[in-house]
C-alpha cells in the first residue's frame, strides 16, 4: 500500500510539474476553500480519520469539476490526517510549497483567493 501511495504521489507530482496549475472555476474554488477549511479539524482516531477523508473525497469526486484543485485538496487532507493520527507521511516543505502553489495558482483567475493554512509541525 505504501509503495502504491509513493508511485501515485510521484506520478501526480510529475504531472503537476509538467502542466502546472489548472484553471478552476470560481464555484470550484469556493468549494475548495470550504474543503480546505474543513480539513483543519481532522479526527485523531485512525478509523474516524479514514471515514472523514472518504467523506471529503466523495465531495471532491462528485462536486468539483477541476481535477487539479481536487488533487491538491486530497493531498492536504491526507497530510492533515497523518498529522492528527500519527499515521502516514507528512510532506517536505518543498512538497507543501508545490501543493500550495498549484492550489492557489489554480484559483488565480477565478476571483477567489484561497487561504490555506500551513500544516502544524
Amino acid at each position: 500500500m505504501l509503495v502504491l501511495g509513493g508511485v501515485g504521489y510521484g506520478v501526480t507530482y510529475a504531472w503537476d510539474r509538467h502542466f502546472g496549475p489548472s484553471d478552476a472555476s470560481a464555484e470550484d474554488c469556493r468549494l475548495a476553500q470550504q474543503l480546505f477549511d474543513r480539513a483543519q479539524t481532522p479526527p485523531t482516531d485512525p478509523a474516524e480519520a479514514e471515514k472523514w477523508d472518504q467523506e471529503i473525497r466523495q465531495i471532491r469526486y462528485t462536486k468539483l469539476v477541476d481535477q487539479g484543485i481536487s488533487t491538491e485538496i486530497g493531498k492536504y487532507v491526507r497530510w492533515q490526517a497523518a498529522k492528527a493520527t500519527g499515521q502516514g507521511d507528512l510532506p517536505t516543505p518543498e512538497q507543501f510549497d508545490t501543493m500550495l502553489d498549484l492550489a492557489i495558482g489554480g484559483c488565480e483567475n477565478s476571483g477567489v483567493d484561497l487561504k490555506i493554512p500551513a500544516l502544524p509541525r
